[in-house]
């Protein structure tokens, strides 16, 4: 092939002939081409490379919420299960890379208490909001929200009075100034040389834009960043809306619902017709049992409609209300077109809010509320479930929880609430091994609870066998996060108080004997 076949081929796509010569010394003939994932020349149409218009998908998306209820449902059970009241702190300091790291004194179970009531106390406290008007878990609640709607949404943190504020600004602030356009600055994320996120520009007015730095430069802390709904592809600095790419889906279902449930109500508005022969005489057949609108003998009951002989419209039966009669002219005949849409509505609707519910990770059975499979199935369904949804909290609680948890933890430390040794130190000289080590957390949430939890224990209490019979499965911490039941440690309190309240009062006469106290009295 020569050089100019080769540009040929390349600009024009076809396939052009090559000789190889293989060991056999015969001539073989064999085509090249560039595959660019089409076998059959224009069974794939146009191929196209989406530039995403974040302003204009975050607008689409945000009316889509309003006006289709499908959006709605499911969008609101994703923020429900996903956040619920709020994801609840778990302090795991990695206290093997600490030890490693020379570190020494320091008791991780009274540290781990200590910031998990501090941060718990300040998640359920409205001191948390910039504006004083939502707790940190409302907060959480409103960011998921608004970044799987509209795309993405801005975080920012302050510090006032040693306190930590937060500021949620919604994704349709954040733009290029018109004066910094050839800077590096992309869809109002301002990037260095290294394409890490230095700043953001958040519009104030119609042409007035103010800079909000990303990392703290005296303590290298993260104060302000964003959370995302889904990111398209590397290099994206700008979120996409969860429902970006079944929008137009959305959209048709709306009209098909509209347009179905209307020409059903036109139907239901006419109730007969007359059709007349050729040889009628084209009279109303129904004239004689119309009703009157108003009475005209002047006996005071005109709000009660009468027929043409006077008696009163509950003693006829041939007359309806609200409903269309239309008396057809001589040898005419209305006819409605066939229309089998009410039929079919409920597959075709309910596929395709399986297919929405799919785009977004979220099972159709959770988004209805509705649990009608056998147990197989719905077992499978919350086990699929469950993992999303572990997956959903973890990518969550790392954008948004995580960096106010640090940010929390290092002024608790620096005020001496929480005693953190060589935390400081470690900051000062960079060592993130020793810092990370003590913000390292895990954030729960209410779980996705079993349908037979007795099934799924026994299962696995039969996989320990004879030798693991007795080994607990679970812990009262544990116990408490899987039924939602509040704190395990306050549960643990509050029953001591009570049980002792009880004895007081004599309503606990006789205790049984602890399996430990029986056998020492049978020896």
């Amino acid at each position: 092939m020569t050089f100019r076949d080769r540009i040929g081929a390349f600009f024009t796509g076809r396939a052009k002939a090559i000789f190889d010569r293989q060991s056999t010394s015969e001539l073989v003939n064999t085509w090249s081409f560039s595959f660019d994932g089409e076998k059959n020349l224009g069974e794939m149409g146009q191929a196209r490379n989406y530039l995403m218009n974040y302003p204009m998908l975050r607008v689409r998306s945000w009316q889509a919420y309003v006006e289709s209820e499908i959006a709605q449902i499911v969008l609101n059970k994703q923020t429900t299960w996903v956040i619920g009241e709020g994801l609840k702190l778990r302090a795991e300091p990695a206290t093997v890379v600490l030890e490693q790291e020379g570190v020494s004194g320091f008791n991780r179970e009274p540290f781990n208490d200590e910031i998990e009531a501090r941060f718990g106390l300040y998640s359920e406290s409205k001191r948390a909001d910039w504006n004083g008007r939502k707790n940190l878990n409302q907060l959480a609640a409103m960011a998921h929200k608004s970044a799987i709607i509209g795309g993405d949404v801005l975080v920012i943190l302050r510090v006032v009075k040693g306190q930590v504020k937060i500021q949620l600004i919604d994704g349709q602030n954040i733009s290029t100034p018109f004066n910094k356009l050839s800077e590096n600055i992309k869809d109002g994320v301002e990037c260095d040389e290294n394409g890490r996120v230095v700043a953001y520009h958040v519009k104030t007015g119609n042409l007035d834009w103010k800079r909000i730095t990303a990392v703290d430069k005296k303590s290298g802390m993260t104060m302000a960043y964003m959370v995302y709904g889904s990111e398209l592809r590397i290099g994206s600095y700008r979120g996409m809306p969860l429902i970006g790419t079944v929008l137009e889906t959305l959209k048709k279902l709306e009209r098909y619902k509209e347009a179905t449930v209307g020409a059903a109500e036109e139907v239901a508005k006419v109730a007969y017709q007359a059709v007349h022969t050729p040889a009628s005489s084209g009279e109303n057949p129904l004239q004689k049992s119309f009703a009157k609108a108003f009475s005209s003998d002047g006996s005071g009951y005109d709000d009660i409609p009468l027929t043409d002989n006077g008696k009163y419209l509950n003693d006829v039966v041939a007359a309806t209300n609200n409903k269309s009669f239309i008396n057809n002219p001589i040898g005419a005949e209305i006819k409605t077109l066939k229309n089998d849409n009410p039929l079919y509505f409920k597959d075709f609707y309910s596929v395709n809010i399986d297919l929405v519910c799919a785009a977004i990770g979220l099972p159709p059975e959770v988004a209805m509320s509705a649990y009608n499979s056998n147990f197989s199935a719905s077992h499978a369904a919350r086990g699929d479930w469950s993992h999303a949804l572990n997956v959903t909290r973890n990518d969550f609680s790392s954008q948004f929880y995580q960096p106010i948890y640090n940010l929390y933890l290092h002024l608790a430390i620096l005020t001496n609430k929480i005693q953190a040794p060589q935390y400081l130190t470690a900051m000062a000289k960079g060592n993130y091994d020793i810092v990370e080590s003590y913000q390292k957390a895990r954030w729960i949430g209410v779980s996705m609870p079993h349908i037979d939890p007795f099934k799924v224990v026994k299962a696995e209490r039969e996989k320990l066998g004879e030798k693991g019979k007795d080994i607990p499965l679970t812990t009262v911490e544990a116990a408490t996060e899987e039924v939602g039941g509040g704190d395990s440690d306050s549960n643990l309190e509050q029953f001591s108080e009570e049980l002792g309240t009880a004895k007081s009062l004599g309503l606990i006469s006789n205790e049984a004997a602890s399996p430990l106290d029986a056998q020492d009295n049978a020896q």
